[in-house]
């Protein structure tokens, strides 16, 4: 697992990025997404998750309160209310770039579909 200060310098990790960087299986990301209410990837026009770099580190705190520290779900979900300046909120900008980026992810992987791309 990486550190939270070594998670690569992107804006966005899908899935296996993810969990490769936190160190666990994908089936329990999308867990820890019905779980703990601070995890909310964003989905791309191809329904696919995009973590946010905050959303990475947050799953990184899960996972060392978790498989670390030894605590439960519960007083993880406690001990993560404390982080709670993690959280926010998104400026009506930053939600139409998001929107943008994942236009353009899906058009790369319509393009990457008919060989047009590598």
């Amino acid at each position: 697992m990486l550190s939270e200060e070594r998670i690569p310098e992107k804006l966005y990790f899908r899935i296996g990025e993810a969990s490769r960087i936190v160190g666990v299986k994908p089936y329990v990301l999308r867990f820890w997404e019905k779980e703990f209410d601070l995890v909310k990837p964003e989905k791309s026009s191809s329904k696919q998750r995009l973590y946010r770099r905050q959303d990475v580190e947050i799953l990184c705190k899960i996972r060392r309160l978790l498989h670390e520290e030894r605590y439960t779900i519960e007083g993880t979900r406690k001990k993560l209310k404390e982080f709670s300046p993690l959280q926010v909120t998104v400026k009506p900008e930053a939600r139409c770039l998001t929107d943008l980026k994942n236009e353009l992810l899906a058009v790369r992987a319509l393009i990457r579909e008919q060989g047009l791309m590598k």
